[in-house]
């Protein structure tokens, strides 16, 4: 029995020990602000150096594909343009904000910030955050179209639209532990990046973006409720449209946040150390 014991408290001790690296690199990462903030500035200057407009070239080819397709789709499902162009605007900048981000997930850790994370004993939630905010900050520029099919729809701000920012806040914490997920994943199994892009196809027509909830009927409209990227974008546009967000969508969202994190650290617990072996 005291053999037993002597050998199970050094596992447990290392095992708490990674745990608490884990938590460490997460706290740490998300408090060097200024870091990953410069980084991801730095990302988005690089990435449009030399271009006229910068990123209001995906803002533009957006407000064109948004006024394209809510103008058709809106005579097909005899809607009235003011009411649906405002609700497939406000869907398509959160879902090109999801998409983008999962996306560059995929090659963050083994092509975006490789030699970081060879060179540097660098927090792997720090690159995370960097990875997420020059996403945001695209997302902010597209606010521009928004802002203009608010003008054009007469929508107006209500006490519900101040919600956005607690919505938005869940986002960007779901969209931290996408990143960490898949950089390790993509990092480890170089296939699964064209895994995601075939998957984010598919539920880009499963999500309601142009289409509604109410317009299904039966079953499916109680499948369309365990999307879980249903929920999350349900958080920033409804308050967008002036609308305070169903009580299901606070409650997902949290357990979705609650259930990534707690994944998130265990990746990291077990597997932190060995990402920049797969590099």
């Amino acid at each position: 029995m005291q053999s037993t014991l002597a050998l199970n408290i050094p596992h447990r001790s290392a095992a708490l020990s990674r745990y608490r690296i884990a938590v460490l690199d997460i706290l740490s990462g998300m408090a060097a602000f200024r870091i990953w903030g410069r980084l991801g500035w730095r990302d988005t200057k690089r990435r449009y150096r030399r271009t006229a407009f910068g990123p209001f070239w995906s803002t533009a080819s957006l407000a064109i594909f948004v006024l394209t397709l809510g103008l058709v789709w809106s005579n097909l499902w005899d809607k009235d343009p003011k009411s649906y162009l405002p609700y497939l605007t406000s869907g398509m900048l959160c879902w090109v904000l999801f998409s983008a981000i999962c996306s560059e997930a995929c090659c963050s850790f083994y092509y975006t910030y490789e030699q970081l994370i060879k060179q540097l004993r660098i927090s792997y939630t720090l690159l995370a955050c960097a990875t997420v905010w020059r996403n945001v900050i695209v997302f902010f520029h597209n606010m521009i179209i928004y802002v203009l099919v608010c003008l054009y729809a007469g929508v107006a701000v209500t006490a519900a639209t101040p919600l956005v920012i607690p919505g938005f806040a869940l986002m960007y914490l779901n969209a931290l532990w996408v990143v960490m997920l898949l950089g390790a994943g993509c990092a480890r199994y170089r296939d699964l990046q064209q895994l995601v892009g075939n998957l984010l196809q598919i539920a880009l027509f499963l999500t309601p973006i142009f289409w509604s909830v109410d317009q299904l009927k039966g079953r499916a409209a109680v499948l369309a409720q365990f999307n879980p990227v249903y929920h999350v974008i349900a958080l920033v546009r409804e308050p967008l449209l002036g609308h305070a967000p169903a009580p299901l969508h606070w409650i997902a969202v949290v357990l979705i946040t609650l259930a990534g994190w707690a994944l998130t650290v265990a990746m990291l617990s077990k597997l932190r150390h060995r990402i920049v072996y797969w590099l």
